[in-house]
């Protein structure tokens, strides 16, 4: 049989999902593809081992591909064209990440995302147009995200490890889950990692659960982190020209998939500096938005 196929290609995973004939979906996966991070082939590999674990054999009619870093019209035309060459007879379609996280949540009109995961962005359709603020990328940008939270973690960790901050029970946890005992071994752990974002972006699952549980220096980094996200609603909603305008705000991404006190500071700013915006929370997945892409690839063949 032949299928379309929609794919996520996010900076902790791919994901592709194809729409079985009773309803039911089949998902497959393969590591981080995000084409910054790992350069087009790396990125085109993930992508069809995800695909292929998808698809069990059958093959790709239509693919449609939401990929983090596919914002820049260079990278996307090129991961086009190398999946063109993997996917033979298959039509393929690359967008920016965000699109399909977007329109997995909102299918339809004008609407907002904040959306934190790896990386991190704010982006909306308005009319024809499109506007994004922020990701930029761990090393440039991406305030907020769980590369920036865990980051500032691990800074934290090695200060304490050089004297400069109190040794307490969050740190500790960051140590156990990086399975480190000194500077040293930190220093060593994070620069010999294969995929060093990924590993650097998990350690925020760590601070976000002390956060929640009220311990004071995991509590600043997500506020820093909460201010900073909402920041980048703030200026969305300046660029795109919509103050005072009723709109979802759909918040996507790992980071923002559960209540927590990430999400409780961003939706009080939200709440008390644009109360126009009404959050949508735990969207479908976003490769369900490029499967809808995908799928209409298909019926234009």
């Amino acid at each position: 049989m032949s299928f379309a196929v929609g794919v996520d290609a996010g900076g902790t995973r791919v994901s592709a999902v194809v729409s079985l004939p009773d309803g039911s979906h089949r998902f497959g996966y393969a590591p981080a593809a995000n084409l910054r991070a790992t350069g087009v082939e790396r990125a085109t590999d993930a992508i069809v081992e995800a695909i292929a674990s998808a698809l069990l054999g059958d093959s790709a009619a239509a693919v449609a591909v939401g990929a983090a870093g596919a914002g820049d019209p260079m990278a996307a035309a090129a991961l086009s064209a190398a999946l063109e060459r993997r996917l033979p007879g298959a039509r393929v379609a690359v967008c920016d990440d965000a699109a399909i996280a977007l329109r997995a949540g909102v299918p339809t009109g004008d609407a907002l995302a904040l959306i934190a995961g790896t990386g991190s962005i704010a982006y909306g359709e308005i009319g024809s147009q499109r506007y994004r603020v922020g990701g930029h990328g761990y090393l440039l940008g991406d305030e907020g995200s769980g590369f920036a939270i865990g980051s500032a973690a691990i800074r934290l960790l090695l200060r304490a490890y050089d004297g400069r901050a109190p040794q307490d029970s969050f740190l500790a946890a960051v140590a156990a889950s990086l399975g480190v005992g000194s500077a040293q071994e930190t220093i060593a752990r994070i620069y010999q990692a294969e995929r060093p974002v990924t590993e650097i972006a998990a350690i925020a699952a760590v601070a976000l659960d002390f956060a929640d549980a009220g311990e004071r220096s995991a509590a600043k980094i997500v506020q820093a982190a909460a201010l900073e996200l909402f920041d980048v609603v703030k200026s969305l909603v300046r660029r795109a020209a919509v103050e005072g305008r009723e709109l979802p705000l759909l918040f996507a991404g790992g980071l923002l998939a559960k209540n927590s006190l990430l999400t409780y500071l961003i939706e009080t700013r939200v709440s008390n500096e644009l109360p126009h915006l009404v959050p949508r929370k735990q969207p479908p997945h976003p490769a369900l938005g490029a499967l809808a892409l995908a799928q209409s690839l298909g019926e234009r063949a």
